[in-house]
């Protein structure tokens, strides 16, 4: 099958993506498994699964990186994101929980030069964040210190299970669990 995206495909994922709030390979992936786009939120709440064709997957939405005027990331536009996306298995019979990876020229903070203060967002490498949290104040949370996420290390392997890239996933943290949802799309194909 080819993996090939017309210049058209491409715009109508970027517009769905935008407007229901979803990653770019999910919106390109529901698009190449429906003849028609759908005509509003297909995305239903996280403890009723909708039980249709198209697999499920879990979803938290993350506010846009604030740059704060810096000039961004020229691989990831600003997003902090590579636009791959993974699907880790989740438990109670609840949909895998659809996890993005970070861009590995930014390491997560969307800017295109690192400020030895810190950037003001966190990175993959917590050696980076120096001065982002103020360790005097109780954290809003006790996992992910308020970010809402964590950063996780994986491994990408070959066919023979040999490894060939290091990546960062950014996980939702369990204090987002009430902002879940449900969105639909085969990930096979922008994920394989």
């Amino acid at each position: 099958m080819s993996r090939h995206v017309s210049n058209d495909l491409k715009r109508r994922a970027r517009a769905l993506a935008a407007q229901e709030r979803i990653p770019y390979s999910a919106a390109l992936a529901r698009l190449r498994s429906t003849r028609t786009a759908p005509e509003g939120p297909t995305d239903t709440p996280a403890d009723k699964p909708s039980r249709f064709l198209l697999p499920e997957y879990l979803y938290v939405d993350f506010p846009p990186i604030d740059l704060g005027g810096a000039r961004p990331c020229d691989e990831c536009d600003g997003t902090a994101l590579d636009g791959r996306t993974f699907a880790q298995e989740s438990d109670g019979g609840r949909p895998p929980l659809l996890v993005e990876v970070v861009c590995s020229k930014c390491e997560g903070c969307g800017r295109a030069e690192h400020l030895d203060d810190g950037c003001g967002h966190p990175h993959t490498d917590p050696d980076m964040d120096d001065g982002l949290y103020d360790e005097d104040e109780e954290a809003p949370c006790y996992s992910c210190a308020g970010r809402e996420f964590n950063y996780l290390q994986a491994v990408l392997t070959d066919e023979e299970g040999e490894p060939v890239e290091a990546i960062y996933l950014r996980v939702p943290c369990g204090c987002t669990a009430d902002r879940m949802r449900v969105i639909l799309g085969d990930l096979i194909e922008v994920a394989g």
